[in-house]
Parts: C-alpha cells; sequence; structure tokens
C-alpha cells in the first residue's frame, strides 16, 4: 500500500499541469498583494485579502488534486490494474484519499509559507493574533478541500465514473451546492418545522468552528466529532459502494 501512494504521489509530482496550476495560483496571490500594496496597505488588509484568495483554494488547487488523483488514474485503468495485482479495494479507497490528503497537505504548507513570509518582504509583519488567524484561515480551506474530496470520491467508485464526480466535486469547492442548501433549508416551512439545518452543512461547520476558536480562543470539540464525520462516513460510503461493484476493464 505505501508503494502505491508513494508511486502514484511521485507521479503526479512529476505532472506538469498540477505544477502549473499550483505554481500558478501561488503566482496569482503575489500579483494580487503587489496590486493591492501601498503606502496605506496594513497587516489586516493583508489578512482580509489573503482570506478572499484562500477561498478559491479548494476549487483551484484543490480541483488539480482531485484530477490529479481520481480522474487521471480511472482514465489510465491503475486502479484496476492495482485491484488486479491483488491490492483490496478498501485500501484503494483509502489510499486515493491519503494521496488527496499529502497533497493538499503539501500544497497548503506552501501557501502558508508564503503568506507568513510576503508581510516581512513588504515591511507589515504579523502580530500573533493575525499569525493565528492566518493559521485558522489556511487549515478551514485545507479542510473543507478534504472534505469535498471525501464526498465527491462516493459517486466515483460507486459509478466507476470519474468524470461525475468531478462535476460533483466543482459543485462543492464552488459553494454551489453549499448555496443553493442554505437557500433551500433556509425556507420558513423548514426553519419552523425541522430548526435551522443550515448550521450543519459541512461548511458551514467549518466556519462555525474558526469563528469560535477566534471569539473563544477554545475549541469546541464537539464540531470537530461532526467534521471528522463528514470525511470519515463518506470514505465508508465509498468503500462499501465499491466493494459490491464489478470492475469495468
Amino acid at each position: 500500500m505505501f508503494n502505491y501512494i508513494l508511486a502514484d504521489t511521485l507521479r503526479i509530482f512529476r505532472k506538469k499541469s498540477f505544477l502549473i496550476v499550483f505554481l500558478g495560483y501561488m503566482i496569482l496571490f503575489l500579483i494580487m498583494i503587489f496590486i493591492y500594496f501601498n503606502t496605506s496597505f496594513s497587516a489586516e488588509n493583508y489578512i482580509e485579502k489573503t482570506k478572499n484568495f484562500l477561498g478559491y483554494f479548494p476549487f483551484i488547487t484543490g480541483l488539480a488534486v482531485f484530477l490529479s488523483v481520481y480522474y487521471d488514474d480511472f482514465k489510465s485503468k491503475a486502479m484496476q490494474t492495482a485491484i488486479g495485482r491483488g491490492l483490496p479495494r478498501y485500501k484503494v479507497v483509502l489510499c486515493k484519499f491519503l494521496e488527496s490528503l499529502l497533497l493538499l497537505f503539501f500544497s497548503v504548507i506552501c501557501m502558508f509559507v508564503l503568506n507568513f513570509s510576503l508581510p516581512i518582504i513588504l515591511g507589515i509583519p504579523l502580530n500573533h493574533t493575525q499569525i493565528v488567524k492566518l493559521l485558522l484561515i489556511t487549515s478551514t480551506e485545507f479542510l473543507r478541500s478534504i472534505g469535498y474530496v471525501a464526498i465527491s470520491a462516493i459517486p466515483i467508485f460507486y459509478m466507476q465514473n470519474a468524470l461525475i464526480g468531478t462535476i460533483f466535486y466543482v459543485l462543492l469547492s464552488s459553494k454551489t451546492i453549499f448555496i443553493f442548501l442554505t437557500l433551500i433549508l433556509g425556507q420558513e416551512i423548514f426553519v419552523h418545522t425541522l430548526g435551522n439545518l443550515t448550521s450543519y452543512l459541512f461548511t458551514s461547520e467549518l466556519y462555525r468552528m474558526t469563528d469560535e476558536f477566534v471569539k473563544n480562543r477554545a475549541i469546541d470539540f464537539s464540531l470537530i466529532w461532526v467534521i471528522l464525520l463528514y470525511i470519515l462516513l463518506p470514505m465508508l460510503l465509498s468503500t462499501l459502494s465499491f466493494s459490491k461493484k464489478e470492475l469495468e476493464f
């Protein structure tokens, strides 16, 4: 299993399209900051602009990771080959998730180093509170990406169709599904009968956890369990659905 993850991760790091998207995203951040930078540009302005920009991390970098890990594998039939050589299906699901986790973690660490270093270069160093806020923003977008990957993998393994899973990931990472569900669940008929269910959506839970920490300097562990459930339950569903499917060659 380790060799499978290592080989596939190294393959992705050598993939030009992934590197172009990854480096392009960082370059776009630099361009944005230098456009906004002036004599009145403060550390708070920097945090606000960075927060807005990192909101696109799941949609841009996350999508590049998702395509590299899932779409390419199904297209080349590499996953079927690995199963044919004896790798259990539950390990395939786990490997794909761990690959995504490693690639997203590497990407988000690079972004954090850039986000942390740039203010020092510009002469507007961040204080402790702002560094914590920057770390929270980065962590939130990382977790959002991980959750979307786990959820979008369900239709891929169930239908063995990477295109449907990719479309689903795009709808999630662009917040299209979140906005749609918020509009539907926010209707009075649902609020009066079922309560405010929008607060239980994955994206809402993540942002609520971040806000709670900023306000109270404490972690709400009940929110962490909910977020973990949003990640682990889709993985379980992917494993169960994939184990009952005939492989398509």
